[in-house]
């Protein structure tokens, strides 16, 4: 009995249990900062803008996204900026991925952290 719910288990932590959305296409807030806008709109046309505002400064960047075929839940987004992550001190990629689960656009694919996005529900991106 034990040895079936260890490979029952091994087996569960196997499956991509994520709820993947098919259409996402919304206004995503980060709230790891209460002293900053940090928002990302991610349109139903590719594109994506992620703006930063703390205090004077004001970050905004822009791309591409592509939803992941190959059966993981996840987006790659084209020039990606880890505004959410470090704020002024951010660092600059040529890609990011972001892991979708529900409401959330998460940083890795092991769920939400501080720095995560979820969706805005007062607000749809067109």
């Amino acid at each position: 009995m034990l040895s079936s719910l260890i490979i029952f288990f091994t087996f569960q932590s196997c499956l991509n249990l994520r709820q993947c959305n098919e259409v996402f296409a919304h206004r995503y807030l980060c709230k790891n900062n209460s002293n900053a806008i940090n928002y990302l709109d991610i349109n139903a046309d590719g594109t994506f803008l992620h703006i930063y505002e703390e205090g004077d400064v004001k970050l905004k960047n822009s791309g591409t996204w592509e939803k992941n075929e190959d059966g993981y839940c996840y987006i790659e987004l084209s020039d990606w900026k880890t505004f959410n992550e470090k704020g002024l001190n951010y660092e600059d990629y040529n890609n990011g991925i972001l892991y979708i689960n529900g409401d959330y656009l998460d940083m890795s694919p092991d769920g939400n952290s501080s720095t995560s996005f979820i969706k805005d529900q007062s607000s749809l991106t067109k």
